[in-house]
């Protein structure tokens, strides 16, 4: 590995910020130049019935890193085609034996047990391959922590759900109660599943023998989720108003004739559209909304991380985008792609300067921190 010394800043890139002030990152790409990879990838994945897929997904990666910058110096990812595809025959595998009659229960229970491992090396696989000025970043976490992690809360809903279903058999009526509880559960236990992702994700994340640290609760993530939920339901309310207030008098007329105006029946299917296309925008305020919470939440070598994206914003820029896809029938997907991304990267910005990263960096390079780097057990999976 080269002396980071000897690596200068990308060309026309910015200078570092005011000493006291946080250096924000940066994203370069564009939709021209990223449409021309997107469409050989899709092409080229046909074509091979899925398995350039793995390659598709390097050069994807390659290219978001690529663009995205911190002091002026871009990031870069390393990762080889093979771990990824191994990942994708897995699931195919996976999907093929779950619809095997009696065995397909057997191979879900075996994939639910494998998870963890598999969630394990996917991380390792991402950060071990990634650097920032021919830099390695690495994770550090254990299989044991992913279990850790993800057993725990599963392992309640499995159990919820057994319990659920033997019930069914003593009493119908009992089950099906129990069945929808394990739902509401399923989804209740969610916040707290990403929560121990993230913390775990975390914990073993290095930047050479710096270490990264969440400042978050578990209660800062439900109340994402309650936002969201708030959301929804007031959204669900105006509709109903507007509704009822468009209709009016009409309603009389519909229960004796069957018939509406044209114009009230024009005015009542768009305000139905637009309230299915806002509960759209739920998808996006959760993410936005997520990376504020958490990236304000972590550090690395004492220094806080923070995100400014405008959450509305971020909302209206995320339908409007996926408007003009569905109306390209795809074609512009590779330009929303660029805009949201710049988005999210540009609003986010870390208190540390260039030389402190470079400080840890080099350090972990001379403890030879993070050497494991796409053996024959890496795996990428896609969660």
């Amino acid at each position: 590995m080269s002396d980071i010394a000897s690596v200068p800043a990308s060309p026309g890139s910015t200078t570092a910020a005011p000493a006291g002030e946080p250096q924000r990152f940066e994203f370069t790409g564009s939709g021209s130049e990223y449409f021309k990879i997107w469409i050989v990838n899709v092409l080229l994945t046909i074509v091979t019935l899925g398995i350039y897929s793995a390659w598709a997904k390097v050069r994807r990666l390659r290219y978001f890193y690529n663009n995205t910058r911190f002091a002026g110096s871009s990031f870069d990812f390393h990762g080889s085609p093979i771990a990824i595809l191994k990942g994708r025959i897995i699931a195919v595998l996976l999907i093929l034996l779950i619809n095997v009659p009696f065995l397909g229960l057997v191979v879900l229970l075996a994939y639910l047990l494998a998870l963890p491992w598999l969630l394990y090396r996917s991380m390792r696989f991402h950060l071990s391959n990634t650097t920032w000025r021919n830099l390695r970043f690495a994770f550090l976490g254990d299989a044991k922590g992913a279990y850790s992690a993800l057993l725990l809360p599963i392992g309640i809903v499995v159990a919820a759900g057994a319990v659920s279903g033997l019930s069914m058999l003593i009493s119908p009526f009992l089950g099906m109660g129990l069945l929808i509880l394990t739902m509401l559960g399923f989804y209740g236990i969610g916040p707290y599943i990403q929560y121990r992702l993230r913390r775990y994700y975390t914990a073993g994340a290095r930047a050479g023998t710096s270490e990264f640290g969440l400042h978050i609760g578990v209660g800062q993530y439900y109340l994402v989720y309650l936002v969201a939920v708030g959301y929804m339901m007031a959204i669900g309310a105006v509709a109903s108003v507007l509704i009822a207030m468009t209709l009016g008098v009409d309603i009389a007329t519909i229960a004796t004739k069957g018939d509406m105006p044209i114009g009230k029946l024009a005015a009542v299917i768009i305000m139905v559209g637009g309230f299915y296309v806002a509960l759209l925008a739920v998808g996006p305020l959760i993410l936005a909304m997520l990376q504020n919470t958490v990236w304000r939440g972590t550090s690395l070598a004492g220094q806080r991380f923070h995100s400014d994206l405008a959450v509305p914003n971020f909302m209206l820029n995320w339908l409007g985008l996926t408007l003009l896809t569905i109306i390209t029938l795809g074609l512009y997907r590779p330009f929303a792609a660029m805009t949201l991304a710049r988005m999210r990267i540009e609003a986010m910005s870390w208190t540390g300067t260039a030389d402190d990263l470079v400080a840890v960096l080099r350090e972990g390079s001379q403890r030879a921190v993070g050497s494991e780097v796409a053996d024959l057990m890496d795996v990428d999976i896609a969660l």
